[in-house]
């Protein structure tokens, strides 16, 4: 028994060595990008209007929702495949990027012209087409990203989103001081989307998975692999819309309910004071996906399945653990410090808007969202897709619903009634998830292998 535990405990170490690292270089790179954008944002925060502001988080929610069912279209499925079905599945899934691209791009611009007329601003139009055009830039680098996921390269990952959200922050702080306007913010999102693909694509192993010289793969696997990967890849694409839409669903109803000036004092307050906290817990879902996949045992028996079964609970309690760790004091001196430094550096006339309440309520929002990203990821990985969509759908609705009732009251209370739902339904998701799936999945294996071991015995 000590030699089986000391095993684990040998198996187990380099796992965690390994997310721990790729959550290192996936949230220094955030924190590094998030310092230098915070410079552009006390920039635009000092220039801009709130207006502006409110017709920026207009744009930037649609390009989000528009954009994240066709981000891990093919990628999802193509990290959990073996090496002969990423080959086979290699072309079709470019060509499947682009024609999400294609898509997402029409979608957008098409949408530009009733938004215009919705909210009585045909500014809106322009910008939202030229943000759009980043949609067609994707697709020069999906595969590559996809590879380096699936390798755990989260070093090359992390420098991607560095030196991405560096020229971002750069780009729009010089433009702003130019006096671009909403142009300094929309312009430079899409220009860095080619340091993004040079990033992903200098020296990718993708490269040497073209040149392989090996076998055709049959008619019928090749099609077996595609309708696999469009299956989970659209699946997991449905639950990161919904997650999208929770993500974002808060931005349309305020700016709904009480206007464009307030959306733009929410947008503000929103970014400031999960931005940093947020692009942790965005690095931490990605490393976490890739992390729970990365299974290298290919036995098929029981035994393996349930030795893996504990491994991968094991990497999902020990992640949580180490991203709570890491965002709980930032959010807590975040909120404590919040009445000295929001108006030290984002300007007085900030806190006479009313976003220190806001800026406050949000950020300890931040305490249990990633107990929701991890829950997430956790389902994705074991195929609980429907399970995923089904929560964020609910969450969102009762978001909704509580964002709606809270207008009636305002700003403050939108954030208090959003704080409120998000500590109460995260963690009860978390544990119905433990309690219920998690062991209902351990004892339906149990019992197959009971009644597995019944038939060998009555055989004999």
């Amino acid at each position: 028994m000590n030699n089986a535990s000391k095993l684990a405990t040998d198996v187990e170490q380099p796992a965690k060595s390994t997310f721990s690292k790729s959550l290192f270089w996936l949230g220094s790179a955030q924190v590094l990008g998030r310092i230098v954008r915070l410079a552009s944002s006390i920039i635009l925060a000092r220039l801009l209007t709130p207006e502006v502001f409110g017709q920026v988080a207009i744009i930037l929610a649609c390009f989000e929702l528009i954009c994240t069912p066709t981000r891990r279209i093919t990628s999802a499925a193509l990290i959990k495949m073996d090496d002969d079905s990423l080959f086979a599945s290699l072309p079709n899934a470019n060509r499947t990027n682009w024609i999400a691209a294609i898509t997402a791009f029409v979608a957008m611009s098409l949408l530009s012209w009733p938004l215009a007329f919705f909210n009585q601003d045909s500014t809106l139009i322009a910008p939202m087409i030229l943000m759009a055009t980043s949609y067609l830039l994707l697709p020069f680098g999906m595969l590559y990203a996809a590879i380096n996921l699936r390798a755990n390269n989260m070093r090359r990952v992390g420098r991607a989103i560095l030196w991405q959200t560096i020229t971002d922050g750069i780009l729009t702080a010089i433009l702003a001081l130019s006096g671009l306007g909403i142009w300094a913010i929309i312009l430079p999102k899409v220009l860095v989307i080619f340091v993004w693909i040079a990033i992903h694509r200098y020296h990718n192993p993708l490269f040497q998975t073209e040149s392989l010289a090996k076998p055709a793969p049959t008619k019928s696997r090749l099609a077996w692999s595609i309708t696999r990967m469009l299956r989970f890849g659209s699946q997991v694409g449905l639950s990161d819309l919904s997650i999208a839409l929770r993500q974002n669903i808060d931005y349309l109803l305020v700016g709904y309910f009480l206007g464009i000036e307030a959306l733009g004092i929410y947008f503000f307050a929103f970014n400031t004071s999960l931005g940093i906290s947020l692009g942790i817990i965005q690095s931490y879902g990605t490393a976490l996906y890739s992390h729970l996949c990365n299974n290298k045992s290919n036995k098929r028996s029981g035994q393996a399945r349930d030795k893996n079964e504990a491994e991968l609970q094991k990497r999902y309690a020990h992640s949580l653990k180490l991203i709570l760790k890491i965002t709980i004091p930032v959010i807590a001196l975040q909120s404590i410090l919040a009445p000295i430094y929001l108006p030290f550096v984002y300007g007085s006339h900030w806190i006479e808007a009313g976003a220190l309440p806001v800026f406050i309520l949000l950020c300890l929002s931040g305490l249990v969202r990633p107990i929701g990203e991890a829950t997430s990821q956790l389902l994705i990985s074991i195929g609980e897709n429907k399970l995923n969509l089904s929560f964020n759908l609910g969450f969102t609705l009762l978001l909704a619903i509580t964002i709606s009732i809270c207008s009636q009251w305002g700003l403050t209370a939108v954030a208090l009634g959003i704080l409120v739902i998000h500590l109460i339904a995260m963690p009860t998701f978390n544990l119905y998830i433990h309690h219920f799936i998690l062991s209902s999945r351990k004892g339906a294996k149990q019992d197959q292998l009971k009644g597995f071991s019944q038939e060998v015995h009555h055989d004999a």
